[in-house]
């Protein structure tokens, strides 16, 4: 403990119990191998090790490289390019991207990649119609067309005459990314970071990070102090804005050039023979098939100009047109205007650098301006992807994939819940205030689907990318209740479609597993929200004048502040600015190219950034151990590697990992009589791992029990225990042998419901109940349901119902032992017969919901004497999220007065409504859209086929209104910031739809986290040893 509260504070509860599992307590740790140890010492002897030939030779190093940059300036004249006074900078630390390959195929590891590409389908073919074609399937980079079409063309090159017939000739797929990232909440320290990740890897342990399957590339530095001290050395005064901007762009490229080497052009064309990890030699040719970025680190490498007027990195329609997005037109012209690289294209950008250079035209001035580079937004920098692979035919703009993270949650959707908030205020009252106080109340869902929001949730406090999808989840999963009713009609109307639009895209665009059914729909979905949006800026945005929020204003003021400073000149920053919602951005368009860029590459988890801001956590680890000046890249490269080395040594030897099970946690003596059927937070009753063949998991601890008459007894005036004894009873009637018989009756005759009795009368009662099920894309997963915090389950509905589920509240998780006795019955031995205690909710019919209505499912409490029953576990297919109708208010109506079924922290009245959370998460989402790959058919009456059309909404024209110009500017302004059933019908069969759906796999499912009373999860294991960055 002492160790723990000495010298650094990063030295976690969680950090020092791992000390003591994971080595002190450790069968091979030896106290006498540490007598004279160094640790200076033995990193030094790590880093020989690995770089001398031993088993973990690291040839993929780290190496400190240089570029030099040639300086220009307006008005003055070179001979040429290279005559130009230069500059070098050092201290560029990189590795061998070719040997980074060999050495990713050379890992154990790698004999779980994906060598050769293949198109995965569906069998459509049923009993009913055997004759149904097969249905594509998009999931992996290895089954897209990208690397499909690559492998296509190596297999039709000739083969390399000293190779044997056996040497398979196999792309390697190489996703990167590159992204600057702070290291520090204080202070400018930073690192640019290039990453790159192998697409054989199955993305469900590509994206892990556990896995540590980002590899280390390089570091990019910023332009250095020494370099503008050159050029006042040189021309008398620093280098201008657009110098900079030249310069900057010339660094990346020739940083990319020295990465992309000889040898790796010689691998491009010829392969290079590597033992791979399953021990077979192949030869591998290596593909970038895709690069992820921001908008600016896009523009950068691409070699476009940062918010140009053709502002997309792989189409050329121009600024203005952008608020069409999802039009026909719109899709018409992508396809007509891509952008595209061209010999005649590279020609151009020769000519105009040699105009910067030899006739000494300035950077960004009058004479560029009337050339091919700036009709195309085209910078004066060729990009080194379109130096080395023009030659191939390879289009340099395909590669840079969408990017739902910053270009949707932290673009379209933050800008859209920021002017919301603007209107609200605008609309005036209380509405800003009433919002947060429905997103405090919103309960949390899955391990971090749902997570708790502040109270003060419009300020949008220092709120990272995972936030804003919080506030999403998607859009309608918590905007809708919240902001239902905030704004008078219509507009309030208008603004729930375009929440449920918001939602729906967004839904579609995080799937894992695309079919051909869904990526059409994913169209219609891109579509349709094109006109919602445009509906939401034409009826409501032009209805009240907007300004600036509190932050947004101090924001622009330090940021006047700062030019000012650099200056010399006074700028007027205190007036508050109107604002508008501007459609005229380019993370506005990108999003009708996600459904060809998920044909392309696969769906948006393999190309989003979001892996990589993950392992930019782990480059902020290090920081504190470096010493924080100019040698800190350097030192962090060190410990990436010796990271690396490590991992390796650790999976070669087995690991040292301890599983926690029920028996590491020490238990609690616990009282026997309760009055309400749900257990403290203080009550320890953890479940051990579940095995992902059972449907569901309840504990078998009888330490906390409750005597039935007791129970009854004590909670005789509340509703909800109305005929407790005798509802219990007859539903145990019905699961014991025998019990089928009475399924046929309306009631089982009282003289057969008092021959079932319980064992000591108790009923033994449980914290949680955990449910596995096969997700929509094959995968078997695991919901919690708590009475106290998680309640919320759903069910299959009978056949032909008109509605998919069934809903209910979980008020208590039990377990009894049965048995019959009476006259005429054999002696029988108890049976142990887990149950849950519900109230059911019923489906308001007065207020359609699904994709047509584009509103959310709206229940209501169920009444009468079907309020309150009992279910198998077997019938629950998963948890659900429902969140209150906040518009609606509470009542206590259909209960009145204090009961035992509400949480102890609510008053005595409900709320009168409560509405689906359909998109909580992915898996949510496909049982609602249905014909999903991994769920079993649900068989109801669905609605007929829904159209794409918005009521109210414009047509595909997408007709742009007379805002373009203060649109603009206000883009300008908001972009550049991103660079710094009812009655008995409930009773369904007791069939657990997905309990059939096994994984093959029998290994135990992750445990889901902590319960009520367990030991908490650190954010270190939460990062590091969790089962992937995102939620179903």
């Amino acid at each position: 403990m002492q160790w723990q509260y000495n010298g650094t504070t990063t030295k976690s509860e969680a950090q020092l119990q791992r000390l003591i599992d994971e080595v002190i307590t450790d069968k091979r740790f030896r106290k006498k191998d540490l007598i004279g140890c160094k640790v200076k010492t033995e990193k030094k002897r790590l880093d020989q090790y690995s770089n001398n030939g031993g088993p973990f030779d690291t040839a993929d190093g780290w190496r400190e490289g240089s570029v030099t940059l040639h300086l220009p300036k307006a008005r003055v004249k070179h001979p040429s390019e290279s005559d130009a006074p230069s500059y070098t900078i050092t201290g560029i630390w990189m590795r061998n991207f070719m040997e980074v390959i060999k050495a990713g195929y050379k890992d154990p590891v790698a004999a779980k990649f994906h060598h050769f590409p293949f198109h995965l389908f569906r069998s459509r073919s049923t009993p009913e119609d055997p004759d149904a074609l097969p249905e594509r399937l998009w999931s992996e980079v290895y089954n897209a067309d990208a690397v499909l079409r690559e492998h296509e063309e190596l297999q039709a090159q000739p083969r390399q005459p000293e190779d044997t017939p056996d040497v398979e000739y196999v792309v390697a797929p190489l996703l990167v990314y590159s992204d600057a990232t702070r290291l520090a909440n204080f202070g400018t320290a930073s690192l640019w970071p290039i990453y790159n990740f192998f697409a054989g890897l199955t993305k469900y342990l590509r994206l892990k990070p556990s896995m540590f399957a980002a590899h280390h590339l390089a570091y990019i530095p910023s332009l250095p102090d020494g370099l503008f001290k050159a050029y006042k050395a040189t021309y008398g005064e620093r280098p201008s804005a657009a110098v900079v901007r030249v310069l900057k762009r010339d660094l990346m490229q020739k940083i990319w050039l020295l990465l992309v080497d000889d040898d790796f052009m010689k691998a491009y064309k010829h392969g290079v023979l590597v033992t791979c990890g399953d021990g077979i030699i192949r030869r591998l040719f290596p593909r970038i098939i895709s690069y992820s970025a921001d908008y600016p680190e896009k523009c950068l490498v691409a070699g476009i100009k940062f918010l140009g007027n053709c502002a997309c990195p792989v189409c050329l329609i121009p600024k203005k047109d952008f608020i069409n997005m999802g039009t026909k037109n719109d899709m018409k012209k992508r396809a007509k205007i891509p952008r595209e690289d061209s010999g005649f294209l590279a020609s151009r950008i020769a000519m105009v650098r040699s105009w910067i250079f030899k006739n000494g035209a300035a950077a960004e001035g009058d004479r560029i301006k009337g050339t091919l580079l700036h009709k195309t937004s085209t910078t004066t920098t060729q990009s080194a992807f379109s130096i080395r692979f023009a030659e191939f035919g390879k289009n340099v703009y395909d590669m840079f994939v969408p990017d739902l993270l910053h270009e949707f949650e932290l673009g379209v959707w933050k800008a859209t819940f920021t002017h919301l908030i603007r209107l609200l205020i605008a609309v005036g009252g209380n509405a800003v205030h009433d919002l947060d106080e429905r997103y405090a109340v919103i309960r949390t869902f899955g391990k971090d689907a749902i997570r708790r929001f502040s109270g003060n949730v419009s300020a949008m406090k220092k709120l990272a990318a995972r936030d804003f999808e919080d506030l999403l989840i998607p859009a309608c999963q918590c905007s809708i209740p919240a902001f239902e009713g905030l704004m008078p009609e219509p507009y309030n109307g208008i603004v729930l479609t375009m929440l449920f639009e918001l939602c729906q895209w967004h839904a579609y665009a995080k799937l894992r597993l695309h079919s051909e059914g869904t990526l059409s729909k994913f169209e219609a979905a891109t579509s349709s929200l094109g006109i919602a949006m445009r509906a939401f800026k034409r009826s409501v945005c032009a209805k009240w004048a907007t300004k600036e929020l509190p932050s947004e204003t101090q924001s622009r003021q330090r940021r006047a502040a700062k030019v000012a400073a650099e200056t010399g000149k006074d700028h007027n920053t205190t007036s508050v600015k109107q604002k508008i919602f501007n459609l005229i951005t380019y993370k506005y368009h990108r999003l009708a190219d996600y459904v060809a860029a998920i044909r392309e590459f696969g769906t948006m988890d393999n190309q989003t950034t979001q892996p990589g801001e993950v392992e930019h956590r782990r480059i902020k680890i290090i920081w504190p151990r470096t010493n924080k000046n100019r040698k800190a890249h350097r030192q962090i490269a060190a410990d990436v590697q010796r990271a690396d080395v490590l991992n390796k040594i650790s999976a070669r030897n087995g690991g040292s990992r301890k599983i926690r099970t029920s028996r590491d946690i020490k238990k609690r003596k616990v009282s026997g009589s309760r009055k309400r059927m749900q257990l403290r937070f203080d009550v320890s009753q953890p479940l051990p791992q579940t095995s992902p063949r059972a449907h569901f998991h309840i504990s078998e601890d009888q330490r906390t029990w409750v005597k039935l008459n007791e129970f009854a007894a004590e909670n005789a005036d509340d509703p909800a225990c109305e005929d407790f004894v005798y509802k219990l009873k007859v539903h145990i009637l019905g699961r014991l042998p025998g019990g089928a018989a009475y399924d046929i009756l309306p009631e089982p005759p009282l003289a057969d419901v008092a021959t079932v009795h319980l064992r000591g009368d108790r009923i033994y009662m449980h914290k949680v109940m955990r449910i596995n099920w096969t997700s929509y894309d094959m995968r078997r997963s695991q919901d919690s349901v708590n009475p106290r915090t998680h309640p919320d389950i759903m069910m299959l509905a009978p056949e032909g119902s008109d509605h998919p589920f069934l809903y209910a509240r979980a008020l208590g998780v039990f377990h009894v032992h049965a048995y019959r006795a009476g006259p005429g019955l054999s002696p029988t031995d108890s049976e142990p017969m887990q149950i849950i205690w519900v109230r059911w909710f019923d489906l308001d019919r007065r207020a359609p919901g699904g994709f047509k209505a584009r509103r959310l499912h709206r229940l209501k409490w169920a009444r009468g004497d079907d309020a309150f029953g009992f279910l198998s576990p077997d019938c629950v297919l998963r948890a659900t999220h429902l969140i209150p109708a906040f518009a609606h208010g509470k009542t206590d109506e259909a209960l009145p007065g204090y009961s035992i079924a509400r949480q102890e922290d609510e008053e005595d009245e409900d709320w009168i409504y409560h509405y689906v959370s359909m998109f909580v998460d992915r898996d949510m989402f496909m049982r609602y859209v249905g014909d999903a790959v991994g769920h079993q058919r649900t068989s109801y009456r669905r609605p007929e086929a829904e159209d794409g059309d918005s009521e109210g909404g414009e047509g595909d024209d997408g007709t742009q209104e007379d805002e373009d110009e203060d649109e603009d500017e206000d883009e300008d302004e908001d972009e550049d910031e991103e660079e710094d059933g009812e009655g008995s019908d409930r009773y369904a069969d007791g069939e657990a739809a997905d309990a059939s759906g096994e994984d093959e796999d029998a290994g135990a499912l992750p445990d889901l986290g902590p319960e009520d009373g367990e030991d908490s999860i650190t954010a270190d294991e939460l990062l590091f040893e969790s089962t992937g960055y995102g939620t179903l």
